[in-house]
């Protein structure tokens, strides 16, 4: 993985999630519809895990949330090329719920 913008596709279950984030020295941020996003990434050769923090900043009526919480922790790992990958990730509060996300990187920062 290389710093940059990149964007994620997120399924649980069914349900799709999309989140625009940065990565700048193993610090990621972003957002998707419903909630703000920081977090840490450690790699190590194609291998990487991290955290994520989401906070809420919106609840549109239509949109269907995968973990429907306010404040949260997620912890993911898995697998990356420069550009690309896939990760599966676990949310602290409600680990019954499986997420698969896969990331691209769209442009420099």
């Amino acid at each position: 993985m290389r710093d940059g913008v990149y964007q994620v596709h997120l399924k649980s279950r069914g349900l799709p999630g999309f989140m625009i984030g940065t990565l700048c020295n193993g610090r990621l941020t972003g957002c998707d519809q419903t909630h703000h996003v920081t977090g840490q990434i450690r790699r190590d050769g194609s291998r990487f895990s991290g955290r994520l923090f989401m906070k809420r900043h919106a609840r549109p009526a239509w949109f269907h949330e995968i973990a429907n919480l306010d404040d949260f922790e997620v912890r993911f790992s898995g697998i990356c090329g420069e550009s690309f990958g896939e990760f599966d990730a676990t949310i602290v509060d409600k680990p019954g719920i499986p997420v698969l996300a896969t990331f691209q990187w769209v442009c420099d920062l």
